[in-house]
């Protein structure tokens, strides 16, 4: 792994969080893998941040695509570590270990932040010693008919500047460890933690090829309560060349809720108990969800094996008797892969 030096702290500002003390330094860690069409916008939207004392570290991932030329012509504005090409959770475990931020956030090098988000985070943080995980609200960017992003500005309305921290969402605070339990609340790219939190829950596991962050996130849930600001702080780009359109052959979702329950079970560290009913259809509608995805997308096989796991914890949900014979017959009439 090669490195850049890290670029210098900035000043104090007179006003916003901190003020009156050393503002706190944020560590961003941005994994980079072939996104050299948009990583331009989203290293400009961490620098541009209104925040005064930020630390951008960018991990290529083996880019081959002149990802690292545009990177390396911001200079010393950021920290360029290159690696070999292993994947975002080792690349985020690299830029963590790089960092010197009392608080750490995220962000992949096809998405952006909105003006704010930092010191927004920041200042709830601050104010509020006892929380070691924020998250906020994001709006997914499509392309238009001709393939092109419209500006950020038409997708959110500029935010008022930050003088007053931001409200807090109820249904993604407090101990979320059950609701984590049925679904992957946070979103990557709108996650800051607190140093301390990230050193305790330990590095993303890099055996998950997908829901490395899910898995993360309810790791960190046995520790600290969540926050979940009312803000809009991001713009999540959907592209052809993103992993959403690529189906793994493992159902990571289940495997990460499965290793929760037998790490940890079905009660949180406040007390409350998932039903175990709601734990099994939580678990029948992944293997469901991914039986469909691999029904059409020509992979019958591992889709009847997925619907035969979606009966085992759901056996009255027609549907997926019904796609498991669809995917049976379809099995025999494919060529084995």
């Amino acid at each position: 792994m090669t490195a850049t030096t890290p670029p210098s702290a900035k000043s104090n500002p007179a006003e916003g969080p901190g003020a009156g003390r050393s503002v706190p330094r944020v560590s961003v860690v941005m994994p980079a893998f072939n996104t050299a069409a948009y990583i331009t916008e989203s290293i400009d939207s961490v620098l541009e941040q209104d925040y005064p004392n930020l630390e951008l570290i960018v991990v290529d991932d083996g880019s081959t695509d002149g990802t690292v030329e545009i990177i390396r012509g911001y200079g010393d504005q950021l920290t360029l570590l290159t690696q070999q090409n292993q994947g975002a959770a080792v690349a985020r475990n690299a830029g963590i270990a790089a960092a010197t931020g009392e608080y750490i956030a995220f962000i992949d090098s096809d998405d952006i932040w909105l003006q704010g988000k930092v010191t927004a985070q920041v200042m709830y943080m601050e104010r509020h010693p006892e929380i070691g995980f924020t998250h906020t609200h994001f709006l997914s960017w499509k392309p238009d008919a001709d393939g092109a992003f419209p500006p950020p500005s038409q997708m959110a309305a500029p935010e008022v500047p930050v003088r007053e921290a931001p409200g807090v969402v109820a249904e993604g605070s407090g101990w979320v460890y059950n609701q984590l339990l049925m679904e992957s609340l946070p979103h990557t790219i709108t996650v800051m933690m607190r140093r301390q939190l990230v050193d305790e829950v330990g590095e993303f596991d890099p055996q998950l090829k997908r829901g490395q962050d899910y898995d993360y996130w309810i790791r960190a849930s046995r520790l600290s309560e969540y926050r979940q600001l009312d803000r809009v702080t991001a713009l999540y780009r959907l592209h052809g060349a993103g992993c959403i359109t690529k189906y793994p052959d493992v159902n990571y979702e289940v495997e990460v809720v499965q290793r929760a329950l037998a790490r940890w079970g079905r009660v949180g560290p406040n007390g409350d108990e998932t039903p175990a009913a709601a734990v099994r259809e939580r678990l029948g509608d992944a293997w469901f969800t991914f039986g469909y995805h691999h029904y059409w997308s020509a992979s019958p096989r591992i889709a009847r094996n997925a619907f035969l796991q979606s009966i085992r914890q759901r056996p009255l949900r027609p549907k997926s008797w019904a796609y498991l014979g669809l995917s049976a017959l379809k099995s025999v009439r494919a060529p084995r892969r």
